[in-house]
């Protein structure tokens, strides 16, 4: 019997051993979207509200004591009354919003037209240039030096005033986009800001001319009315009986002869704006040379005497009168000319307009002969006065990308002209071939150096320009600067600093010092190590 269990017991054992198959089922990932509408569901929720596990709550009814109690506690008595709300609404206000607690000391009455110096000093000095510009409309670089604190430095004035002012006769005139914003528009016309600013810039164009200018002939070109014509003129001349409209300081010759490059630019900033105001004002080519030749009659030079034909022998002379005319039109009266001790009263005026001698033919009992040579000389006059035309308007393209970059090469220059020529139209004066040599003439008159500096490897190598005058107490540091380039093509803000104190004994500032590396080279990579300009291959 026994053994009969054991061998039933090993076959148990054996069909229990035997393999089975076994499926096997993997699930999807579950997507956010189906995630989302599994919980939205309401199988999901009944499930979650049959887990979520019950809490017993102790109720109180409406009329217990303990609501009572707390129904009580809600309840100010009088005793107990807020000392904060019993105050005038206006007090409240107060205490709910304090008044600053800086003192401001309270500032005298005075005219809209008188600016104080003790406010004046409280401001950054360009603040201070700007706000004295904008009230004086003109003044002398002497005269601005005097009304900011003392001390301070001639060289930074001179990079604010560029700012804010240009230069007329050696005089330093706020610019007209600060007086005439665009938005801005006159409040005698109507007419806008835009259009003033136009108008505006071409008188103070015309006062780089001459002394003297005649309010009909400024009207006829930037047609404004005539009282903004008056207002524009008022603001940097005063006007002279039979004479015209004179500018309202004297030629600084002082601050002429001590700064000549910044006259120099501003020259060129003038002629390249000239030539904008024509296209914009659309004034005609012989314009320039017919007012030069009329403004060289002012008072005070020799003339030759002008003699009248009287219709009758014994006639008194004509003259006319002033009935009915404001004073502001006396610059339109022709002035009258006379060859007598009264005109001696006005040798006193200097003038230092630049002015074009006109040729006068010969006359010779009362014919005029012009011989073939004279024809030649017309004609050879002509070809020389457009290629001086296309070589100063050259100039100025050079003088305005010098100013604004530093350094410039041959090849860069002409990537800015071929920009400068696809904005301007066809008749365009630099819109014609202009050579790699007549490029390096005109930076060469342009003052710039030409540099001799030493190369990255792999870099092809160019003629490079740059601008080493500006007029500021930095220019010797940046000859430094470039010189340090003559034996490395690289530096760092700290070697310069050294550099510029052994061999200046300068002591450079580091916003000085970043300023100028700025200004003449570029950081690789944000590092702090400095490239010349035009030295490095773009994206290298």
């Amino acid at each position: 019997m026994t053994q009969n269990i054991t061998i039933l017991g090993d076959m148990s054992q054996d069909e229990e051993d035997e393999a089975k198959p076994v499926t096997m089922k993997f699930a999807r990932q579950e997507t956010e979207e189906a995630k989302a509408r599994r919980m939205r569901s309401y199988g999901y929720l009944q499930k979650k509200r049959n887990e979520e596990s019950w809490i017993h709550v102790e109720y109180h009814g409406v009329n217990s004591d303990l609501a009572e109690t707390e129904r009580s506690q809600l309840h100010a008595s009088k005793e107990e009354e807020v000392s904060e709300f019993c105050v005038k609404p206006d007090e409240y206000l107060k205490m709910l919003m304090p008044p600053s607690s800086e003192t401001e000391s309270e500032k005298p009455a005075m005219p809209s037209n008188v600016l104080s110096l003790i406010q004046l000093r409280t401001m950054p000095l360009a603040d201070q240039v700007k706000t004295l510009l904008t009230n004086a409309k003109v003044i002398t670089f002497s005269q601005l030096i005097t009304l900011l604190p003392q001390g301070t430095d001639p060289g930074a004035a001179l990079r604010s005033l560029h700012q804010v002012a240009v230069l007329v006769q050696g005089c330093w005139v706020v610019k007209s986009e600060i007086l005439y914003p665009k938005e801005a528009c006159s409040p005698h016309s109507g007419v806008s800001g835009e259009h003033l600013s136009k108008g505006r810039d071409y008188v103070m164009w015309r006062f780089t001319q001459s002394r003297v200018v005649t309010r009909k002939d400024i009207a006829s070109v930037v047609k404004l009315p005539a009282e903004d014509v008056k207002d524009i003129l008022e603001q940097m001349s005063r006007i002279r009986a039979n004479c015209g409209w004179e500018f309202l300081f004297q030629y600084d010759h002082d601050f002429v002869s001590r700064n000549p490059e910044i006259v120099h630019r501003q020259k060129a900033f003038w002629d390249s704006k000239y030539q904008i105001l024509c296209k914009q004002l659309k004034i005609p080519k012989e314009h320039e040379k017919k007012f030069k030749d009329k403004d060289l009659g002012i008072p005070g030079l020799d003339k030759p005497t002008r003699r009248r034909r009287n219709s009758s022998k014994g006639s008194p002379r004509r003259k006319r009168t002033l009935s009915g005319r404001s004073v502001s039109d006396h610059s339109d009266i022709e002035p009258d000319i006379k060859m007598d001790s009264e005109t001696s009263a006005d040798d006193d005026i200097p003038h230092h307009e630049p002015m074009e001698v006109a040729e006068v033919n010969h006359v010779t009992n009362g014919s005029n002969i012009l011989s073939s040579t004279n024809c030649d000389k017309t004609i050879s006059k002509t070809v020389s006065n457009k290629f001086d035309e296309k070589r100063t308007e050259l100039l100025n393209f050079v003088c305005e990308k010098l100013q604004s970059r530093f350094i410039l090469g041959i090849n860069e220059l002409r990537r800015l002209l071929n920009i400068r020529l696809t904005q301007c139209s066809s008749g365009y004066i630099l819109n014609c071939e202009i050579s790699d040599q007549m490029l390096e003439e005109a930076l060469d008159e342009s003052g710039s150096l030409k540099l001799e500096n030493m190369w990255p490897p792999g870099t092809p190598e160019e003629s490079l320009y740059a601008l080493t005058f500006t007029g500021d107490k930095l220019d010797p540091v940046r000859k430094v600067l470039l010189s340090m380039f003559t034996t490395s093509y690289k530096t760092t803000r700290k070697n310069f600093i050294k550099k510029v104190k052994e061999e200046t004994d300068i002591d450079l500032s580091e916003n000085d010092a970043k300023l100028l590396l700025s200004d003449y080279c570029v950081n690789k990579g944000k590092g702090v190590t400095w490239y010349l300009k035009g030295t490095l291959i773009p994206d290298s």
